[in-house]
């Protein structure tokens, strides 16, 4: 990667490539994120040192962290791994929980995005904040003394320039909704992730603009969700064989594809069978038993790598992001002749209503799941009625 550093263009990715490189004592560096590089000082008596560097925004100066030597950390991918920790640690550090504003929050979940490699939704939420909240009132307040009052000003305000014409008046309430959804979500990052406030009253009451679209039918929409066997065989075989393994792990576990995406080699315990899924935004990590078939799957992606490579890979090596899933996802659809609002995410709702189907209890299922059983009555409810229904059935009474 070109910086003003490397200007070259000297890759440290791989051991022949960093064997290549000219020993001197300025690092070679490539950058992992905004603002975050990891580099690499290559060694007159053989090998290197890795090294990471942190440029925050506004008056923090830089810092950087040796990190260790090549000779303990012999990957690009440990470095890497062992880089963004000591980022998140800092990220987490700074600014004061106690003097944290609403703005700070929002830089700390761009931050935050970056190092998932969720790099649409963090430039998307970047742009979004620095237009509508760094620069007001709202965004200067302080998270100790947010309230929800302040929070739906703030929101109200989004519409006081609003068009009278009704088809463009709710496309401005739609914005204005999408707007609230990404302050919200920086907000409880804040709140969950970095515990910079003690609640979330300051905007958990506020609620975004009521129905703006009409829907399509709740039962048209719930079948678009969920595929039947002959559906998900279709799609698989129209799937380059990385993305294949992506979906079907999905389906074998009922996962969120932002948390398949996340998983490590070393997130596997093939001793126990147990799979451990990472920390989510909506939920704490989790330990899972897998099935066999997901065994089967897991061992085989797990081969002959590093613990800290990702388990679901892309075909180079890097992690699966919704920006990469996205357009070969929509193709295989396509190609498999199934309804266009099909997405990852079907997957989830297809492997739990399965699991329901099968008579699993709801408890288990979400935990599994990582959800609430709340919300598995709420939604998998009626197919809950059907199991019942067919297990009494089965009991001789009379």
């Amino acid at each position: 990667m070109l910086t003003a550093e490397n200007p070259m263009g000297n890759s440290i990715e791989s051991h022949p490539k960093r064997e290549r490189l000219k020993p001197r004592r300025a690092p070679y560096w490539v950058r992992i994120l905004p603002k975050r590089f990891l580099g690499y000082r290559k060694s007159t008596i053989g090998g290197g040192t890795w090294i990471a560097k942190y440029e925050q925004h506004g008056s923090t100066p830089r810092r950087e962290k040796v990190l260790g030597h090549e000779s303990e950390i012999d990957s690009f991918e440990e470095a890497d791994l062992r880089a963004r920790a000591w980022f998140g640690e800092l990220d987490a550090k700074s600014p004061d929980s106690h003097q944290a504003t609403v703005a700070d929050a929002c830089q700390a979940y761009v931050d935050a995005m970056y190092r998932q490699a969720r790099f649409k939704t963090g430039d998307d939420a970047a742009r979004m904040f620095a237009r509508y909240v760094k620069a007001t009132e709202f965004g200067q307040t302080q998270l100790s003394e947010l309230s929800a009052p302040i929070t739906q000003a703030w929101f109200d305000n989004l519409m006081t320039s609003a068009p009278a014409d009704p088809e463009r008046r709710r496309a401005a309430r739609a914005t204005a909704n999408r707007k609230l959804a990404s302050v919200r979500a920086a907000l409880n990052h804040a709140y969950r992730a970095l515990s910079w406030v003690s609640s979330d009253r300051g905007w958990t009451p506020v609620r975004p603009h009521g129905s703006l679209v009409k829907r399509d039918n709740p039962v048209k929409q719930r079948d678009a969700a969920f595929l039947a066997k002959p559906e998900r065989q279709r799609l698989l075989a129209c799937l380059k064989p990385d993305l294949a393994d992506f979906c079907r792990a999905l389906l074998l576990s009922g996962a969120r594809p932002g948390e398949i995406a996340k998983l490590r080699v070393g997130d596997y315990n093939a001793a126990t069978g147990e799979l451990h899924v990472p920390f989510d935004t909506k939920v704490g990590g989790r330990t899972i038993i897998v099935s066999s078939q997901m065994r089967e799957l897991v061992e085989r992606c797990a081969c002959a790598r590093s613990v800290s490579a990702p388990l679901f890979a892309r075909a180079d090596g890097r992690v699966w992001t919704n920006d990469a899933w996205k357009r070969p996802f929509k193709r295989a659809v396509r190609k498999a002749e199934l309804d266009p609002r099909v997405v990852p995410y079907c997957l989830r709702h297809t492997a739990i209503t399965e699991f329901i189907l099968a008579g699993i209890d709801s408890a288990i299922v979400a935990a599994w799941a990582g959800t609430s059983v709340r919300m598995i009555e709420q939604t998998y409810g009626h197919f809950r009625s059907e199991t019942i229904s067919r297990l009494v059935d089965r009991v001789s009474l009379l």
